[in-house]
């Protein structure tokens, strides 16, 4: 069997390169048992009913591509895609997982998770909750989606200016005893924007890094599990 884990590429308009180089990517899979999407794939993703993001439509269309050839499509939400909504589900034929799931796949138990479930910072959660929280979905079934997205990358830009990158440093602190508790074979994670493959108490730790600039990610074949980087 065959597997591929990728996350954080914070897509945003499609002739941007990462952009590019993720459908070239996508092209070039053949075979491919499952695709596990660990989040901020996209900047900013409101799932709305019958509309999706026009910018997203390349991605969109290579996904349904790879579902309908029988990849499996797994994706957990991050902090900037979530209330994913009816087309992964009904569409793509996508399994959403909104925090981490612990799954068997391939003969070993796979722990796959965003990442930001580890920040310790209080106020980060009560954010993260309050944005998949029941009044947010009702809004998205209120607020043109138009406006939605010029306020969600108004609202990213800004961030970016005001706040210094923080997601790449090495997670291991936060990682090391999430992994010993899992009840797990493998983690997998995105979020800290840093590839990091390691192993403690027998369990092995992979983050993903990005697909920014760093275009990395995981392959699992026949139950082994390693990072690769993409290179085109």
């Amino acid at each position: 069997m065959r597997a591929i884990f990728l996350a954080d590429a914070h897509l945003r308009k499609p002739e941007d390169k990462n952009y590019q180089q993720l459908l070239d990517f996508l092209d070039q899979q053949q075979d491919l048992d499952a695709l596990f999407l660990l989040g901020d794939i996209f900047e900013f993703w409101l799932g709305y009913k019958h509309v999706v993001f026009s910018a997203y439509v390349p991605l969109l269309n290579k996904l349904e591509q790879l579902s309908k050839s029988g990849t499996k499509l797994f994706f957990v939400e991050g902090n900037h895609d979530f209330n994913l909504g009816q087309y992964f589900t009904n569409t793509l034929n996508c399994t959403v997982i909104e925090d981490q799931q612990l799954l068997d796949w391939d003969g070993k138990k796979i722990l796959i998770s965003h990442g930001d479930l580890l920040n310790t910072d209080t106020n980060y959660h009560r954010l993260r909750s309050f944005w998949r929280s029941r009044p947010i979905k009702i809004l998205a079934k209120i607020v043109h989606p138009d406006f939605a997205w010029q306020f969600a990358m108004w609202l990213c830009n800004k961030s970016k200016k005001n706040k210094p990158d923080t997601n790449h440093y090495d997670p291991t602190p936060q990682l090391l005893p999430f992994a010993a508790t899992s009840n797990s074979d493998i983690v997998v994670c995105g979020h800290f924007h840093n590839p990091l493959d390691l192993s403690h108490r027998e369990v092995r730790i992979l983050a993903l890094g990005d697909w920014i600039t760093q275009f990395s990610y995981a392959e699992m074949v026949n139950g082994k599990i390693e990072l690769k980087t993409y290179t085109n």
